[in-house]
């Protein structure tokens, strides 16, 4: 059987994750892993906090504290809400760790050796009032691109498009929020990513029909098409990793570097000696979630540091990269305050309908419109009228006429035929990574079962069957075919509402994690216990949870 790895890329340990982040990585990617374990598949789930950002430095710096002090703070909440929301990691981690340190010095020894780091002369913006240089996010200005007016020295967050300082129009300093900027002369090590650029074009070649996401295949071509330039791996700031090599003692190792070395070294914390069996195995499958922001990093950068190494680690399998989840017609995002954080969210609702809501959402092929009445909407008419509503009317009617119903009677064929075709269908969806569609197997299947219930009215027959030997066999069939139904509809919610998953289970004695290979088991309902909802409805208040 071969591994599989994945992940999802890592949050950056200086403010709450919203949810169009969420959803954009981590939500999908333990949706998949889920599925994964599930299936009886031999997977590891990593991520992590993403610590050496100068977003963080210049947040501690405003907070008065040092940058390591409030990405440890950061650091606990993220593990503490990410649990809450019940992501099924193997290891959350970070990247702030000597055994990440260990794996970037490693990365970086074979790279140079290798000739893929190089010199390059360049200009670093530098603030004539706080004293210091403003690499990357200390510095902001307007994207030469697309306009957008709060755009970073590395990158703007609304096109998405990869920048140097001295590209934006009309910078000032994120310190102390002065223009006063002068651009000085400095020497950086940089990856030569224009060597690697045909090794890179060959393994996006040969790797992208893997379930490579459209726009994963798209962006990253153009990129090459464009020509591949030397990216910056070091820096001028304190904050992070030194780097190893004589005369550059001034600066420390870019942080996109070493945060996807993180994938890394988290395995290694999660497993001293078991990781070398996913990563330095060439059958394993390393499956990568992100937002479509992270596609160069995930699709060039990595590619290349892991090629340029030849260090013998395993190459990315599949790239998912998902649009992004609007609010208001707003991409969410942390600099603008724009949509809803995770720590908010939870504090009003369980996991569970945010995991739902968000994948019924799922940006996976297209930019989506988040709103509090579509959420209503999705909560009211799909988890409750349903899901919920199917769950509840079954058990419930099954106790109630349990003396008439016969545990042994066989389901009807016809029914379960249908079932069985939307699991493998369910199946289908999730091997195609097709996370939004398999949500929608799981709706379809409790839409059967409430098409045959609809159909049939078990209440009616009920009142004959007590006295009527045909009417009672006839009625037990039907019965027995829609437990079944809830059972596996149990089973099929686990990835996407755990919870639930877990509650509609219990009913049939199961307390574990489901496994695909126990849908066909024979079942016996345990229904002597009193039989709740499994969802609540919203009203329209709501919202106003979220109004400041």
């Amino acid at each position: 059987m071969a591994k599989v790895i994945v992940t999802a890329a890592l949050p950056y340990a200086y403010s709450i994750p919203h949810l169009g982040n969420f959803v954009g990585s981590v939500l999908p990617a333990d949706v998949y892993y889920r599925y994964l374990k599930m299936n009886g598949d031999d997977a590891v789930f990593v991520c992590g906090s993403d610590q050496h950002g100068t977003a963080g430095e210049i947040m501690a710096i405003k907070q008065k504290k040092t940058p390591e002090q409030l990405s440890e703070e950061l650091h606990e909440v993220l593990k503490t809400l990410f649990k809450q929301y019940e992501c099924a990691f193997s290891l959350y981690g970070k990247t702030n760790t000597e055994t990440n340190q260990h794996t970037t010095y490693e990365f970086f020894d074979a790279l140079n050796a290798n000739g893929y780091i190089i010199k390059v002369g360049g200009t670093l913006p530098y603030c004539e009032i706080d004293k210091r240089y403003l690499p990357d996010t200390f510095i902001e200005g307007t994207c030469p691109n697309c306009g957008y007016r709060r755009a970073r020295g590395n990158q703007c967050e609304n096109c998405g498009k990869l920048l140097d300082p001295d590209q934006l129009k009309d910078p000032h300093c994120r310190i102390c929020g002065k223009k006063k900027i002068t651009f000085r002369n400095v020497i950086s090590l940089a990856l030569a990513l224009n060597k690697l650029q045909d090794k890179i074009r060959a393994f996006i070649d040969k790797n992208s029909k893997n379930g490579w996401s459209k726009n994963s295949i798209n962006k990253s071509l153009s990129y090459i098409n464009e020509g591949l330039q030397p990216r910056a791996i070091t820096r001028t700031t304190k904050w992070g990793f030194n780097v190893p090599l004589e005369g550059f003692e001034d600066q420390s190792i870019y942080v996109w570097f070493d945060a996807i070395l993180g994938y890394i070294s988290i395995t290694k914390d999660w497993n001293k000696t078991k990781w070398k069996d996913y990563w330095l195995d060439k059958k394993t499958r390393l499956v990568q979630f992100m937002g479509k922001d992270n596609i160069e990093f995930h699709a060039l950068m990595w590619p290349g540091m892991l090629i340029g190494s030849d260090l013998g680690y395993v190459m990315p399998t599949t790239i998912r990269a998902s649009e992004y989840l609007l609010s208001s017609g707003l991409k969410f995002s942390k600099t603008s305050g724009t949509g809803i954080n995770m720590q908010n969210a939870i504090k009003v609702l369980e996991a569970d309908y945010w995991r739902f809501t968000l994948m019924h959402l799922y940006p996976e092929t297209a930019d989506t419109e988040f709103t509090f009445d579509g959420m209503i909407g999705v909560v009211n008419g799909v988890m409750n009228d349903n899901i919920g509503n199917f769950v509840n009317r079954v058990l419930k009617f099954s106790k109630d006429n349990k003396d008439i119903i016969d545990v042994k009677a066989k389901p009807i064929k016809k029914y379960l035929d249908q079932a069985d075709k939307i699991i493998e269908n369910y199946k289908s969806s999730f091997e195609d990574f097709a996370l939004r569609e398999a949500l929608q197997r799981v709706v379809e299947l409790s839409v059967l079962g409430n098409s045959i219930m609809g159909n049939y009215q078990p209440w009616v027959v009920a009142k004959k069957a007590k006295t009527d030997k045909e009417a009672s066999a006839e009625l037990s069939e039907h019965m027995i075919t829609l437990v079944s139904i809830v059972y596996k509809l149990g089973i099929l919610m686990w990835p996407f509402t755990p919870s639930a998953s877990k509650k509609i289970l219990s009913y049939f004695g199961i307390t574990g994690d489901p496994s695909l290979k126990d849908i066909e088991a024979k079942i016996k309902p345990d229904l002597g216990g009193e039989i709740t909802p499994i969802f609540k409805k919203l009203d329209s208040s709501f919202a106003k949870n979220f109004q400041k």
